[in-house]
């Protein structure tokens, strides 16, 4: 640490001296006060949902868009920004390829937007056309495609920035964008395209000494990375700030936490949760004489019931939203009974079952499949519609098949064995397991494997890059020559829903 967090703390409006001097400074006139509101990991959800927890009627673009106006009303001085995942995690995002995301960052005045992990799920060309029609900077500095930076390649990337420069009550401010390193973990190589991500650190550095070059007021950087107890792979915000000086806000996405303030050394931090649940802000104030920044305030609020429904954003999106509606009104099937959370009838069998299927229409056979469930706790009986099928498989991963000796299998099914909570089953194998978390033998159709023999195993792409490193075994066996690994463009829920209506009752 750099031993700057008390006097952070007096200057960020912490300490009660002086936050009395700023405010005579503001009433006096010798201050001036500029305001950034930031939304972070919309995935798609323009109207309320509901939190982790089950809370419901919270959140949503339209909500957020309210307060939005509410606060340029009070606070004209200001700019407005997005920390990435804008489109992916809904029905009516799917349906428009994300485009109607886009249509209100441009209707709403976004300044910027951060690319997020979640942006490239449906594909490069997707997130292309995304940065195409967009009126808002795009901003990412630490992406390159071969040994380019995505700004210098030729098309959409043109238009991605690691930095640009906003003006507002006569102050500038210097944007940083940064990307989750996380990305190769997550998604397939078919799925990047030759897109890459590198160390936000060397893209940082070099983002804030362009900045002080330009002789900018204050440097905010957009980061899809977001707050941890402890940092990792996916969030090195505490490293990365610790070797970076002239930061003075941080603004994170990614981990769908609300955490309205803390400090990295002589930065502050903020992050406003996910689905528009909340929005934030932050108010920096300057001394007008000195140009100097003097104060620093972080908050988030929470956008619930006292928040109407934007009228402008609703009118946009109302027919796309309509036809979403009716496509997850859909009928599906009819469970008769209650499907368990274990045994030969959960549903993570079902989803095996779909799988083998779908690919079967597909011309390609498989002894197995490797998969889970999304947290899905036993499913009552009643009729299902497609709106079950996107709780129950909320991405959209596509299904790969890789080729897996007995000992290759071995090595996956221990490792996932050691994931406290994996529900991950290789169906239809039975394992026999042994001592201390070790597999003696595994059988498929009452008969113990062959040694040497190859067996085609379906599972998503996501699980076979690593499932977010917790199955690195997995990933360097699927990359191996010998695995044959085929990414066959069957999406896992499509498999399902495509299953269940031939099924009728399950």
């Amino acid at each position: 640490m750099k031993g700057t967090r008390r006097r952070d703390f007096m200057l960020a409006g912490g300490g009660w001296l002086g936050s009395i001097l700023v405010s005579r400074a503001i009433a006096e006139k010798r201050a001036k006060t500029i305001s950034i509101f930031h939304t972070t990991d919309l995935h798609g959800h323009i109207e309320p949902s509901a939190t982790y927890g089950g809370v419901g009627d919270v959140g949503g673009m339209a909500r957020c868009a309210t307060q939005i106006r509410r606060w340029r009303k009070q606070f004209p001085d200001s700019l407005l920004v997005d920390l990435g995942d804008v489109y992916q995690g809904t029905p009516v995002g799917l349906q428009t390829d994300g485009r109607i995301m886009i249509d209100l960052f441009n209707r709403l005045g976004y300044d910027a937007w951060t690319i997020g992990n979640h942006d490239f799920d449906w594909g490069r060309e997707v997130l292309e056309n995304s940065i195409k029609h967009s009126k808002s900077k795009v901003l990412t500095g630490n992406l390159k495609i071969g040994e380019k930076a995505v700004g210098e390649v030729d098309g959409a990337w043109k238009n991605v920035l690691p930095w640009t420069i906003r003006e507002t009550g006569g102050f500038r401010v210097g944007l940083v964008g940064l990307t989750t390193p996380g990305l190769p973990y997550w998604l397939a190589p078919e799925t990047l395209a030759g897109v890459e991500v590198f160390d936000p650190s060397d893209s940082l550095k070099q983002s804030v000494a362009a900045l002080k070059a330009e002789k900018v007021d204050a440097i905010v950087v957009m980061g899809h990375m977001g707050w941890r107890w402890t940092e990792d792979y996916a969030n090195p915000i505490q490293t990365m700030l610790a070797e970076v000086d002239g930061v003075d806000v941080y603004l994170a996405g990614h981990s769908h936490q609300d955490r309205a303030t803390w400090f990295v050394d002589n930065t502050i931090c903020s992050q406003a949760s996910y689905y528009g649940i909340h929005c934030g802000r932050v108010d920096l104030t300057f001394d007008l004489e000195s140009r100097k920044l003097i104060d620093r305030k972080a908050f988030t609020v929470r956008m619930d019931g006292r928040f109407e429904l934007d009228p402008g954003v609703m009118e946009t999106a109302r027919p796309e939203l309509k036809k979403a509606d009716e496509q997850l009104a859909r009928k599906v099937c009819t469970v008769k009974r209650e499907i368990p959370l274990r045994g030969e009838d959960s549903l993570r069998t079902i989803f095996c079952k779909a799988f083998v299927a779908a690919m079967k229409r597909g011309g390609t056979e498989v002894d197995g499949v490797f998969h889970g469930t999304f947290g899905t706790g036993a499913v009552e009986p009643g009729e299902k519609t497609v709106a079950d099928c996107w709780r129950w498989l909320p991405y959209e991963n596509l299904l790969i098949t890789v080729e897996l000796e007995a000992k290759e299998l071995k090595m996956i099914l221990e490792e996932e064995m050691s994931i406290r909570t994996s529900d991950r089953v290789l169906w239809p194998f039975e394992l026999i397991n042994g001592s201390k978390g070790k597999i003696d033998e595994i059988r498929l159709g009452g008969k113990a494997l062959k040694e040497g023999k190859r067996y085609r195993i379906a599972m998503n792409s996501y699980d076979a890059q690593s499932g977010g490193r917790s199955m690195m075994a997995l990933r360097k066996i699927t990359q191996l020559a010998s695995s044959k690994r085929t990414m066959t463009g069957i999406g896992t829920r499509e498999a399902l829903i495509d299953w269940l209506l031939e099924q009728e009752e399950v």
